[in-house]
């Protein structure tokens, strides 16, 4: 299959200066996601950014970079036009969009979400990652997924699930066409709660920088 993994890495990070290429751990976010890609055989990787220090990085680890136009890093750009622009700066048939924020995903979670890919039925047009939810939800003072008069056990709750973003995998074409990184009718699969943990703040990154530490052969 012709595939490629791509990472999307913009320079201006707001609430974690230099999030991507600050030190974590002996490397960085960038590092980490780029080592655990190139443990999957032949696949070529592509880092997308407007920083050419991030770009700097990236070519350190022997992986192909591309310079993206500033435009598509500002922040009133939508993040439709930047999908539809990261699709078109690379020449394969798939793309598995590969979020650098997700530094607790185990490598065997990305074998098997590969594996699944290639084997999609006709049912679904991508695969991306999820967390399944069961918790008790309300929207607008009004409950969700459970009558409050009939409270049910946490565990009979209908499984609803959340995009994590982790990795996404569809063919480029329909990422240019839909200018998305899931299709009308994705494959989901679940990461378990740690797996899915995303990097966004301050102290998050904190927290998944003790937990890959702590836990770092569980990362292998």
């Amino acid at each position: 299959m012709d595939i490629c993994a791509l990472i999307m890495a913009r320079g201006g990070s707001k609430r974690v200066p230099n999030k991507n290429i600050k030190m974590f751990g002996n490397s960085s976010l960038l590092g980490i996601k780029i080592n655990q890609l190139k443990q999957i055989p032949g696949l070529k990787i592509y880092v997308n950014s407007d920083s050419d220090e991030i770009l700097d990085v990236a070519s350190e680890y022997e992986v192909t970079a591309i310079k993206r136009d500033s435009y598509y890093a500002t922040d009133h750009v939508s993040i439709n036009e930047v999908y539809e622009n990261l699709a078109e700066s690379v020449n394969h048939k798939h793309i598995l969009f590969a979020h650098v924020t997700s530094p607790l995903v185990q490598l065997n979670s990305l074998v098997e979400c590969l594996e699944i890919y290639k084997n999609l039925s006709a049912e679904y047009d991508s695969l991306a990652t999820v967390t399944n939810i069961h918790k008790f939800l309300w929207h607008d003072s009004k409950a969700v997924n459970y009558d409050p008069e009939n409270m049910p056990r946490s565990q009979d709750l209908p499984t609803y699930y959340m995009l994590n973003f982790a990795f996404n995998i569809l063919p480029r074409k329909l990422m240019i066409e839909r200018k998305n990184i899931i299709g009308k009718r994705f494959y989901p699969f679940a990461l378990n709660e740690l797996e899915s943990y995303d990097v966004d703040t301050e102290d998050e990154f904190t927290t998944a920088h003790y937990i890959h530490s702590t836990w770092s052969e569980w990362f292998e």
